[in-house]
């Protein structure tokens, strides 16, 4: 041991060579640990396929030449939501709110027939060729023939025994009481004395959580915006609704022995309560967007943007593991070279959420990317995007989260590449930012629901390692070499020495401000923004119509950017940037501007809502909830809905063609890949 060390000491040289080899060696071994260590899940969840189900994709494409009419346009259009048994087990299902039919039960809310009665063909057919209003389930008058239709609600009725036996006569509806001030105060009294006012509110304004029969989540009506009727906002179908009730969902009918005056009475009374909609002279936005309760307001935004894309779990093929797990992390991300990070647990959790949070903690870690005495990985966490939104709107979420139930999921810490490979990738980059080339996104859980979290350890393993070699070869290099040249003798070495010194430390501050890159605290948020958010058109106020589209295209600019809509389809709306994976195939987001040929100028204002809300293009084509969001979209509220499609028609036209998508093929990406950079190979590529 002597010996080697008087070997080692006799050359400066030596130590050098031996520190840095040895340095790189760690670091090496960081670039490894950083690529193996989260490389399988630590749970893996596949559904019961009675609860949701998955499917070939794109729907259908696995039926063969053989299957009758119904059963393929049921495979094709609406399977995605309600299963291929029609359980309402679709793979889509879990984001929406209501969940899709259940089939099975013969339940329908919006019909003609009496309470306990199944729905008639002709109720059946006109829910399939009109869709309900402001919600996920679309219409398709457009694109599919009234045999076509007819054909699927025979595949539909099949599966249920309710419809072996005749259905009852439609209900007779008697005409209407006139609706004078006397009538909508009868119905005043009559909302209350019905108990009403326990779902909807004494105001009407609804809002309230409820269960369907099922469980799952039911939102109560608000009755001041008729546009969100379901079925119908007409006298007629008020009076069908509140005689039938809406099984399967939380409202009754009303007893058989309510008199006509009064049902009439009741609906007038609901009629009376309509506000002027945003989109009209006098109009202003009240939506659930605007609710004064803010935890409600921040359930509602939470459950329309895409927190649950990354942060709540997802199986093979792309089902959220929502009832149990919902936002509680756990997905992997790789964001080269940056890091490989695994997504936050967003539930009170007192140990591994945000329960120990404050609403304020929350709220900066939300708009300013600041989680304590780091910087959130900006290419992980969008927080970019959620800079601009507005105190009442963060605060409104981080109350929804903490108020969220408890899921104990501990997530293991951020995986760096070794010190050179980064600043090596960083610096072949445009800097500052030093942008990803891609971002993945793996199915499965990475966190630790059960056991220590001790995964990730060996990172801070062997970056203690580095610093202590660093540390001893420091010592060493200054006891190196013979005594009498250990250190300067005149002045001027000393200055010598010291310049070498300081010059060293500038290259390694330099080094590991390169390291850091774009996430240093130095960097004013607002810095950051300006560069992700550049190009985000603002309309001009004074060109508009009037103040209610002005507000209206405003609010649509709002969404498009704390909704994420930029960070996919670019802060110009233009698109293009393709995302690959084997259970989706090839794709590339669409150009949402009014280009007549490359963007949405031929679409009309219901089909644009139609892919927002419900995945279905246009011309008919089914897309991926895993690509176009549309199962959060779904939850947005209709005014809100309709501020994005201003804002949108607003945008500069870009001529921009996109490709169209490509079926599921062998060279697709294995785990979910989104291109930050251009590319038009399809497939896993570049």
């Amino acid at each position: 041991m002597a010996a080697a060390l008087e070997w080692l000491f006799r050359s400066r040289l030596r130590v050098v060579l031996i520190v840095v080899g040895v340095l790189v060696l760690l670091d090496v071994g960081r670039s490894l640990y950083a690529r193996l260590a989260y490389a399988e899940a630590t749970e893996r969840w596949q559904p019961d396929p009675s609860v949701y189900a998955d499917i070939k994709w794109p729907p259908g494409a696995d039926l063969p030449a053989s299957t009758p009419a119904g059963a393929r346009v049921y495979a094709q259009h609406c399977a995605v939501c309600h299963g291929p048994d029609g359980r309402g087990n679709g793979p889509a299902a879990p984001s929406l709110i209501p969940r899709p039919r259940d089939f099975t039960l013969g339940q329908y809310k919006y019909k003609s027939t009496p309470a306990g009665q199944p729905a008639s063909d002709d109720d059946l057919v006109k829910v399939v060729a009109n869709g309900l209003h402001a919600s996920s389930m679309p219409y398709w008058h457009d694109l599919l023939s009234n045999a076509e239709m007819r054909a699927v609600v025979e595949t539909i009725k099949s599966m249920s025994p309710v419809f072996e036996t005749a259905t009852a006569a439609p209900l007779a509806i008697p005409p209407r009481g006139e609706p004078d001030a006397t009538s909508v105060a009868r119905g005043r009294a009559a909302f209350a004395a019905r108990g009403c006012a326990g779902c909807h509110g004494a105001d009407g304004r609804g809002g309230l959580n409820l269960q369907d029969a099922k469980g799952y989540p039911v939102v109560s009506r608000d009755l001041s915006a008729p546009w969100t009727f379901r079925g119908g906002r007409a006298p007629q179908d008020i009076y069908l609704r509140i005689s039938t009730g809406l099984v399967p969902g939380p409202m009754p009918p009303l007893a058989d022995d309510v008199k006509v005056q009064e049902r009439w009475d009741l609906v007038n009374y609901v009629l009376s309560l309509a506000r002027t909609p945003p989109w009209e002279p006098g109009g202003k936005l009240a939506g659930p967007g605007q609710s004064a309760d803010l935890t409600r307001r921040g359930e509602y935004l939470v459950h329309a943007e895409m927190c649950g894309l990354c942060h709540t779990m997802i199986n093979a093929t792309g089902i959220y593991r929502g009832d149990d797990r919902y936002l509680a992390g756990g997905m992997r991300v790789g964001a080269y070279p940056h890091g490989v990070l695994v997504s936050r647990n967003l539930t009170s959790d007192a140990d591994t959420g945000l329960g120990g949070w404050s609403e304020q903690q929350i709220v900066d870690a939300l708009r300013n990317g600041r989680a304590g005495d780091r910087v959130l990985n900006v290419f992980d966490m969008p927080w970019v995007f959620f800079h601009g939104m507005r105190d009442d709107d963060a605060v409104a979420i981080a109350r929804y989260l903490k108020r969220l139930p408890p899921v104990h999921n501990a997530i293991p810490p951020i995986l760096r590449y070794g010190f050179i490979e980064t600043v090596v990738a960083k610096v072949t980059r445009p800097l500052p930012a030093a942008p990803t080339t891609v971002l993945t996104y793996a199915d499965q859980g990475y966190g630790l629901p059960e056991r220590l979290n001790r995964r990730g350890s060996g990172q801070a393993i062997l970056v203690a390692a580095q610093w202590l070699v660093l540390a001893a070869g420091v010592v060493a290099f200054a006891f190196a070499g013979p005594r009498e040249r250990r250190f300067p003798r005149t002045g001027k070495g000393w200055l010598l020495a010291i310049a070498s010194l300081l010059g060293l430390l500038l290259l390694g501050a330099i080094g590991a401000m390169l390291y850091e890159l774009p996430h240093l605290r130095v960097i004013p948020p607002e810095q950051i923004v300006a560069g992700a958010t550049a190009g985000l058109y603002q309309p001009e106020r004074s060109k508009l119509a009037n103040e209610e589209q002005a507000t209206l295209a405003e609010r649509g600019r709002y969404l498009f950017t704390i909704g994420s809509c930029a960070l996919c389809h670019g802060a110009d709306g233009s698109g293009g940037s393709k995302i690959s994976w084997k259970p989706m195939g090839t794709l590339w987001t669409r150009n949402l501007t009014p280009h007549p040929e490359a963007g949405l100028g031929q679409w009309s204002d219901a089909q644009i809502g139609r892919a927002i809300r419900s995945g279905v293009s246009r011309n008919g084509q089914a897309l991926h909830w895993q690509g176009m969001t549309w199962d959060h979209a779904s939850n947005w509220d209709e005014e809100d809905i309709r501020a994005l499609i201003a804002y949108l028609r607003l945008l500069p036209a870009v001529n921009k063609k996109i490709q169209p998508d490509r079926a599921p093929a062998a060279d697709d990406c294995d785990v979910y890949t989104f291109w930050t950079s251009a590319s038009h190979t399809p497939g896993c590529g570049q």
